[in-house]
């Protein structure tokens, strides 16, 4: 396979990765749109209410952290994935990622008393879901940035030997 191939097929997979990012926001802020509408609209949420609106308050580091991706990617394309911008991305994303986490365990005593009020375990297990997920993905990125840090130690180590 040539450079030129290779190159082709390196941007086509970031596009891809970022019309991926495109749809994954613009559903974030649909739900969240949605979720906003039936806040302050409907009258029968109950206790339902303060779970909705944390919901809506994890998706602004959500966000954040698909605009973060975004510049990873656009790092990536520019062979600018071994740089201190791409660090900073990471170290954002780990940030947002463990915040929301966050967000999810200050929000489950209220989401295990309501979900035994109203009989509704499934409620906490999207709250445990949305909660380790997000985690998960803070120790990833952790583990990245680690990574990405080391590779740039040898890649600046390389470039004073030769």
């Amino acid at each position: 396979m040539n450079t030129q191939n290779f190159k082709s097929f390196e941007k086509s997979s970031t596009l891809f990765l970022r019309l991926v990012l495109l749809v994954f926001s613009i559903g974030v802020l649909v739900f969240c749109g949605f979720l906003l509408y039936q806040i302050t609209q409907s009258d029968s949420l109950g206790y339902y209410r303060p779970i909705l609106i944390g919901v809506v308050l994890s998706t602004i580091p959500l966000l954040y952290v698909f605009y973060q991706a975004f510049l990873l990617l656009n790092n990536i394309d520019n062979n600018l994935s071994l740089s201190e911008s791409s660090v900073n991305s990471l170290r954002i994303i780990k940030v947002c990622s463990f915040l929301i986490s966050l967000l999810y365990l200050i929000g489950s005593p209220f989401i295990f008393t309501i979900a035994q009020r109203d009989d509704a375990p499934g409620v906490v297990l999207i709250d445990i879901i949305l909660l380790l997920g997000s985690f998960s993905v803070g120790v990833f990125t952790y583990i990245l940035q680690k990574l990405l840090i080391n590779a740039i130690g040898y890649k600046s180590e390389n470039e004073l030997t030769i």
